[in-house]
């Protein structure tokens, strides 16, 4: 294994350690928030308003149902010409060319590229 390979491993390893230690912060916290009966008091009171929020949000996606769509379609499209962009911008930084974009302010833009983990198989 290379030095790389095993610095890799023990960052991951370092983050794995770090995700485990926030999740018993907020379990910690979590049960603090249980010593205060105004807290659940003012919970309940938050339940009651975001089912009026949705019957309210039910009734203007009623009212307003084809801008509704408009924006779904919108959206849609947005999402398509994003991806399309992704891989315009991938083929050419694969070809070792430089890629950028100007706005209408001139502020250029380029390329970030950002590596996730995801299990195997």
């Amino acid at each position: 294994m290379s030095d790389t390979q095993i610095r890799i491993q023990e960052m991951y390893n370092e983050l794995k350690e770090a995700e485990k230690k926030k999740k018993e912060l907020m379990a910690s916290i979590k049960d603090a928030y249980q010593n205060y009966k105004e807290f659940d008091e003012i919970k309940e009171e938050m339940d009651k308003l975001k089912v009026r929020k949705k019957e309210i949000d039910g009734a203007v996606r009623n009212e307003y149902a084809s801008e509704y769509n408009d924006l779904d379609d919108v959206k849609t499209d947005i999402k398509d010409t994003k991806m399309v962009l992704s891989d315009l911008m991938w083929n050419e930084i694969m070809k070792n060319k430089t890629v950028e974009v100007v706005d209408q302010y001139d502020q250029k833009y380029v390329p970030e590229v950002t590596v996730t983990l995801r299990k195997d198989g």
